[in-house]
């Protein structure tokens, strides 16, 4: 399926947040399920834009907002209010060619932190994908200016987590160490919501990205596998099952 980007503006308070909208060029009147994609500290660039276009060429429209830097007036990933996460979702669900009640968030990084925390905010997202992410180590969350967390549990957010999770990590990460998925694991086994931890032995931080010296292609395929059967399920077939 061919797709089209758009580049559009979101008003968060006073700030200007650029974002792209991957979507699928098509004729027909059908409304696509959504995906809401956070670019992590390395900011947004061309590899985002790619995953984005694979994910619309099986029929998923993508939004990628430039959460912080670049041309983005929110010039630091502290930055980050909890009113840019609902702009970006209500722009994603407000979209045209979008089923709204079909919408699920992805992040890499510090942003699969970011579409925890999105998701626990956001009663109706359908799933997260987590690839890689910057979510137990107390840095990951503390820093934000705009945010607050319990110190003594700075992953206690996620019992307000209402939908299903998919989490990928290299067990050899030096960047975000596969501890922050270990504890997130375990953090989430007080919610009631399935979920699903795959960790890759001997495999690196950004091992799906092509272009990166720590790519893992054996690692990518399986992950990649593992997104588009897991947002079938909560985007499309709307069912999941167990833990």
């Amino acid at each position: 399926m061919e797709n089209f980007v758009k580049e559009i503006k979101m008003q968060s308070g006073d700030s200007a947040i650029p974002g792209f909208f991957s979507l699928p060029q098509s004729d027909t009147a059908k409304k696509w399920p959504g995906l809401l994609i956070f670019h992590g500290t390395d900011g947004l660039g061309p590899q985002h834009l790619e995953f984005a276009r694979t994910l619309t060429q099986k029929g998923y429209a993508c939004l990628l907002p430039q959460w912080f830097g670049g041309l983005s007036s929110r010039p630091h990933w502290r930055d980050l209010d909890p009113y840019d996460l609902k702009i970006f979702w209500q722009t994603l669900r407000n979209e045209p060619r979008i089923d709204a009640q079909r919408c699920a968030l992805l992040g890499f990084s510090r942003g699969g932190g970011v579409a925890l925390l999105a998701a626990s905010l956001l009663p109706e997202v359908k799933g997260i994908v987590n690839f890689f992410g910057l979510t137990s180590w107390s840095n990951g969350y503390a820093d934000y200016q705009n945010l607050t967390f319990d110190k003594d549990d700075y992953l206690s957010f996620v019992t307000r987590i209402t939908c299903p999770l998919l989490t990928m990590h290299g067990e050899s990460d030096t960047v975000v160490p596969a501890t922050n998925s270990y504890r997130l694991e375990s953090s989430w086994q007080k919610n009631n919501t399935a979920a699903d931890f795959h960790y890759y032995p001997g495999v690196e931080h950004s091992f799906i990205w092509p272009e990166n010296i720590k790519f893992d292609a054996t690692a990518n395929r399986q992950a990649r596998a593992l997104m588009f059967d897991f947002l079938k399920q909560v985007c499309i077939i709307r069912k999941i099952t167990g833990r």
